[in-house]
Parts: structure tokens; sequence; C-alpha cells
């Protein structure tokens, strides 16, 4: 293992040194872009087919979360969702290039991972709204928003070194911790479903319009884009002007 990789792994979990443009030399840079754009669309495709695979089960759709986030973690960071690499973003851990590289992989992945469900089991779900009525919409917007602010709120205490919860654990110990923050999150979306992953949403709802025609799907997909997002963004504004004051002040 080069030098190089192991100052990468070292930084995955204290977030304030990963700005990966300042840790990795220039003429590796692209090397290094490549493998976080692969093990990210790794890790969504896997993710993805993990989901439909689950058929709406919380254990079965964590696991699969774990499994992703073992295979790209040591590469990416996992993210495996746009609205945690926005909140990364917000929190100033990677810049704008490498947000838009992490969207990417992710929403080229989830594609992916919708495509090989398809070939190999003739199946494909996505979330969708099941009543038009005002106050169920709201109820799926609020729990999407919830659910997302709650789970990304945990990796970005988890993943800070000043508010970690295992200061000097191993990193599989994080690993299941979010995978046990996903589980727990979807509590909050029995409406919805539990989606809590933009790219999640927008892949599989174009994938089963187009395959089954029907563009209806796609009506509310705000909700599954909206929701996450929201949760995203305020979870980061919590975080860093709230929460880890707070700890300091401790």
């Amino acid at each position: 293992m080069s030098q190089d990789t192991k100052i990468i792994k070292r930084t995955q979990f204290t977030p304030q040194e990963s700005d990966i443009k300042n840790i990795i030399p220039t003429q590796g840079k692209s090397k290094e872009e490549m493998r976080i754009f692969l093990f990210e669309f790794f890790g969504m495709a896997l993710f993805a087919y993990g989901i439909i695979c689950s058929q709406g089960s919380d254990e079965f759709l964590a696991l699969f979360f774990f499994a992703s986030v073992c295979l790209a973690a040591p590469f990416s960071g996992a993210h495996v969702n746009p609205a945690v690499t926005l909140a990364m973003l917000l929190s100033r851990r990677i810049n704008f290039g490498q947000a838009v590289l992490y969207w990417l992989a992710q929403f080229t992945g989830a594609l992916c991972g919708a495509c090989c469900c398809y070939l190999i089991l003739n199946e494909v779900d996505s979330p969708q709204v099941e009543s038009k009525e005002y106050s169920w919409i709201l109820s799926d917007v609020s729990g999407e928003a919830f659910g997302t602010f709650t789970f990304i709120l945990f990796i970005l205490i988890q993943t800070d070194s000043e508010t970690t919860l295992t200061p000097g654990g191993q990193p599989m110990t994080t690993y299941v911790l979010v995978a046990l923050a996903l589980y727990f999150s979807r509590g909050f979306t029995f409406h919805s479903g539990g989606c809590l992953n933009p790219g999640m949403a927008v892949s599989l709802q174009l994938f089963q319009s187009f395959q089954t025609g029907d563009r209806q799907r796609m009506e509310f997909l705000w909700v599954f884009v909206g929701g996450p997002l929201g949760g995203g963004f305020g979870a980061s504004v919590f975080f860093e002007l709230f929460y880890k004051k707070q700890i300091r002040r401790l």
C-alpha cells in the first residue's frame, strides 16, 4: 500500500482533514478521482440492487447499505447518497468539483443497479406517493426530511473527530452505526417507504417510468428529492452552527 493511500484511509473518518484536493498529489489526482467515482458508483449500484431485493424489509435494506458502505468507504468515504454529499459540501469537507463527481457516480450507479435487477430478476420498483391528498403528501415530504435529517446528522457527528461517539474506534464500528442510523431513521417515513435518498429515487423512477411507459409515476418525484435534500441541508446547518459549538463548550 502506498503512503498516499494510507493517508486517504486514515482521513476517511477525520473529515476536517478530508479535503481530497489538499491531500492528493497533483500527479495522482486524476487516478484518485477515478477510484472515488468507481467505488461510489459500485456502492450505489449494490445498494440499488439491494433495495429492490429487500422488498421493503428494513432489516435487509440496512444490511445491503452496510455492504455498500464496506465496499466504498476506504476509497470514496461511501456517501452513497446525494443528500449526504450535499451535507459534506456545506460542511466544507469536500469542494464543489468533488461533489459533482460524487453526484454523477451516485446517479449512474443507481441506474446501473436498477438495470441489473431488471435483467436478472425481471423486477424493478421505485418509491411513489400513494395518495394525492394534501395531508398525505405533506406527511411524505416531512417524513423524508426528518428521516434524512436524523440519518445525516448522525453521520456528521460520527465522522467528525471532535464529536464522534467512538473516539479511536475502528472504521467497522462506524460502518455498523451508520447502517443502524439508516434503519432507525426510516421509522420517520412509514407513509413514503423511507427512501431518504434523492439519487436512488430519481434513478429508480426514471428507469421504471421508461421501462413501463408510465410517466405519471414521476409526478411527485419532487417529494423524494426535496425532502431528503432539505433534511441534508438542515442537518449540516444544525451540526455546524449548534451541535459542534455545544460540544466544544463541554
